[in-house]
């Protein structure tokens, strides 16, 4: 799978721009606030339609301007299909093969996976991120995950507005029923996505850190709370703490609750582990995230890194780029010094300067 080329309108500071890139390392070159991050950004939009740094597609349109376009030509066993998004007067349209469509049709066509600064703080940062981490690994390998994720977050949403208007039980049992429904196969298929990544995760991580001690990566949700993995079992958890949440006025218990944990000799990583520790575990959970990818589609995803040998320490930057030249699908670094980047294959270099992107030789 690879994006062969994007053309763009009007994207954060980006005006314009046609590419077309290399199937394996671009390089996008620039100082910082001159809008690399802005293109990788406009890759993860075009593959997974959500925004990196915002929740309002508003804010992706260039100074001025009234709408926004990223349009990708990508290549996948052979065939080649056509993928747009737009956003404008503040609503956002996709579009495959040139036909305007949902975003349950259009997901799927371009898998991308992100490594962000941000990423580092997936050991100490809130349970939310780390919910997100999984959620878009599973996004990537199962196109059903968006309409459950989707459908539990619209009964939630709906009990909990009943939970503050305090409307009757009956009403409220009805969206507990449909919580339920979605929310255990939402459950499930988290704790089943972290099994399958632990043993790739495991022998990452003893690679870059020599390590070998215990470790464990495990999923913390109700359904251990479960007498049953059943649907009534988890609506009567719901019905159980209907009292206590309609005095808080919100659903206290639920996926949307869920973490998962790192553990280093029975002890919590969060709080035992040292800061290069931590930042090899956020690697080798990046690195599982890829390997398990490949393992069951049989095809590398698009690969995107922000800036992040320059928060790595020399040996764990070592590490990474010891996995980036034995990968064989695309890849895209953003840098400040692309001289100080490893890479062992030829390049084609991006150069960003106040939002012109021009490309350079291939290196």
């Amino acid at each position: 799978m690879i994006i062969s080329s994007i053309s763009l309108r009007n994207f954060r500071n980006l005006a314009d721009l046609q590419a077309d890139f290399s199937p394996g390392f671009n390089v996008i070159a620039g100082n910082n606030g001159q809008g690399k991050t802005n293109l990788l950004e406009a890759v993860h939009w075009l593959g997974h339609l959500r925004p990196l740094r915002t929740t309002r597609v508003r804010e992706l349109i260039r100074w001025k301007e009234k709408s926004a376009m990223v349009e990708g030509s990508i290549e996948q066993d052979g065939l080649t299909h056509r993928l747009k998004v737009a956003v404008e007067s503040g609503k956002r349209s996709a579009y495959l093969e040139e036909k305007k469509t949902s975003a349950l049709n259009y997901n799927g066509h371009l898998s991308v996976v992100l490594f962000t600064p941000s990423d580092l703080e997936l050991i100490k940062g809130s349970p939310e991120e780390r919910r997100r981490f999984i959620d878009r690994s599973i996004f990537n390998l199962d196109r059903r995950f968006l309409s459950i994720f989707l459908k539990y977050r619209q009964a939630l949403d709906a009990r909990n507005e009943c939970l503050r208007k305090h409307l009757p039980d009956e009403l409220i049992e009805a969206y507990e029923i449909t919580m339920a429904s979605y929310g255990l196969d939402l459950m499930k298929m988290r704790r089943d996505q972290l099994l399958a990544l632990r043993p790739f995760f495991e022998e990452a991580f003893r690679s870059i850190m020599g390590f070998e001690g215990s470790l464990e990566l495990s999923y913390r949700s109700i359904l251990g709370q479960l007498e049953e993995e059943s649907i009534d079992a988890l609506a009567s958890i719901f019905a159980q703490s209907r009292t206590s949440d309609r005095q808080r006025g919100f659903t206290q218990k639920g996926p949307h609750t869920d973490d998962f944990t790192f553990k280093m000799l029975d002890h919590s990583a969060k709080h035992f582990a040292s800061q290069g520790q931590q930042r090899a575990l956020v690697l080798a959970t990046k690195i599982s995230e890829i390997l398990h990818f490949k393992e069951k589609k049989a095809e590398w995803p698009v690969l995107l890194l922000d800036d992040v040998s320059s928060e790595l320490d020399p040996s764990k930057n070592q590490k990474l780029f010891q996995f980036l030249n034995d990968f064989s699908g695309q890849v895209f670094i953003t840098t400040t010094n692309a001289d100080v980047l490893n890479i062992d294959h030829n390049y084609k270099l991006w150069r960003v300067s106040n939002g012109v992107i021009n490309s350079g030789d291939t290196k």
